[in-house]
């Protein structure tokens, strides 16, 4: 699907979010205004996804506003993007693929040691707002072993990917994949294998922000040219 198709989707999408939500005076951005409007003006892009897992599409690139939203709402408990964020990736995975269609929506998990020291999963908060942009289930599927996150480890370590396991998972069920970031692409690879090898007949995965590549830089025409770093 082309650009201009995707952003059409996108902007439809955002007449479902909160067209009151702000941050509360606590915009990451900067900004007035609702989230919404904040959330519409990132630009999509697609990045490069590991060999399972496909192509992932990213809001926008984490050196940019795409970045800021979501290191505002793991570190900072900034919730009120989340619904224009929920929106807004409900909308990328329709403009990616039309007629792909969806059964159900569930997350990369973060560590049992980082959910409990911010009393959230940032990945599960998206995933809900995501399915009710979607009008479809969310479950979690995905269990997480005990360890590190994947931002503390070294790249060697971090291409292998976190150990997971997944649950039930609905027999020939169509799953969008959600989550916060994507660097390597090595979580959504492993979380896409679990789900495919449990019996998913389909895996798509979205996400808020994409690490550039080294050398990086915005294209000059307000698009990202974010791709997965190496």
């Amino acid at each position: 699907m082309t650009r201009p198709a995707i952003l059409r989707t996108l902007r439809h999408g955002f007449q479902n979010a909160d067209a009151a939500g702000s941050c509360g005076g606590r915009c990451p951005l900067g900004r007035g205004g609702t989230c919404s409007g904040c959330v519409a003006d990132i630009p999509v892009d697609r990045v490069g996804g590991g060999s399972r897992a496909g192509p992932v599409w990213a809001l926008g690139s984490y050196a940019g506003d795409a970045g800021r939203l979501v290191r505002a709402l793991k570190y900072g408990n900034v919730r009120g993007p989340v619904v224009a964020l929920g929106s807004a990736l409900a909308g990328l995975a329709v403009g990616s693929d039309p007629v792909a269609g969806f059964d159900v929506v569930t997350w990369v998990p973060t560590t049992v040691e980082r959910r409990a020291q911010r009393g959230f999963d940032q990945a599960e908060l998206l995933a809900r707002s995501t399915a009710r942009g979607l009008g479809v289930r969310s479950r979690r599927l995905l269990l997480r072993a005990p360890g590190p996150g994947q931002t503390s480890l070294p790249g060697r370590v971090r291409r292998s990917g976190p150990v997971l396991r997944a649950r039930r998972v609905p027999s020939g069920a169509r799953i969008l994949l959600v989550d916060d970031v994507v660097t390597t692409g090595a979580s959504l690879t492993t979380a896409s294998d679990a789900l495919l090898a449990a019996g998913a007949r389909s895996v798509r995965s979205v996400v808020v922000a994409a690490t550039p590549a080294p050398g990086w830089r915005p294209d000059g025409v307000g698009r990202s040219t974010a791709r997965v770093a190496p």
